[in-house]
């Protein structure tokens, strides 16, 4: 009898039914290693890895897809050790069992199967963020933060007529937002040499001294690209 390709985490344990042909890549969806998820049906904007703030994502592949699969295996292992708890996993299995309908509906359970039989997990590659430099306390003598806030004030009439926050621009570790909780706004993500571009409501563009473009995503706004999966 054909293996079949089911996630062992179903809660009903019914397997879901495989296409006979994939489906055309009309859209992609883009999974963190924590397996947040988010789709976007404009595909050719991005590259294959996507950074988000914090988060690295990467666009849904069969091998990226079996991947995610060890380390639900792992998962499992983790919680029979009494190393996980359930309610964690519980949460990483609904994750994935969304991530796992998508795969199969654009990808065919052949395809994926023939990847999870041929794939090393332990020589794959996963996504990983951009590590920031910490955040630094507001203080005259500290360089590189007045560097970052002279940038942002530079854009920020500009950001405030599109509707961007004052605290997604300013607030880092040390003002008085960090007692709110908010501490990782725009002048976070600036480093020396950095210079800004495009200044939209969805983003604010990046440039590095290597002319590397990257965005700041508000994250008070809904991108249009994106079609969040629950």
């Amino acid at each position: 009898m054909a293996m079949r390709l089911e996630p062992d985490w179903n809660p009903t344990g019914t397997p879901i039914a495989p296409q006979s042909s994939p489906k055309p890549n009309a859209t992609a969806m883009f999974v963190s290693t924590g397996l947040a998820s988010w789709i976007s049906d404009q595909p050719e904007v991005f590259a294959r890895d996507v950074q988000i703030n914090d988060t690295a994502y990467r666009r849904i592949d069969p091998e990226y897809y079996a991947w995610l699969r060890s380390k639900m295996h792992l998962a499992k292992m983790a919680v029979a050790a009494g190393k996980l708890g359930e309610d964690q996993f519980d949460d990483m299995r609904h994750r994935f069992n969304a991530m796992h309908a998508w795969a199969v509906e654009h990808f065919g359970e052949p395809c994926l199967l023939d990847t999870i039989r041929n794939l090393d997990a332990r020589g794959y590659a996963p996504p990983v963020a951009e590590p920031d430099a910490p955040p630094r306390a507001p203080q005259c003598v500290d360089s590189p933060l007045q560097e970052a806030l002279a940038l942002v004030d530079e854009i920020r009439d500009r950001a405030f007529a599109l509707g961007w926050a004052h605290e997604s621009l300013y607030a880092h570790a040390g003002s008085h937002r960090a007692a709110i909780g908010i501490n990782r706004g725009l002048v976070c993500f600036l480093k020396a040499a950095d210079k800004i571009g495009e200044v939209t409501k969805h983003a604010i563009e990046i440039i590095l001294p290597n002319t590397v473009r990257q965005r700041f995503y508000n994250p008070n706004v809904d991108q249009p690209w994106i079609r969040r999966v629950r």
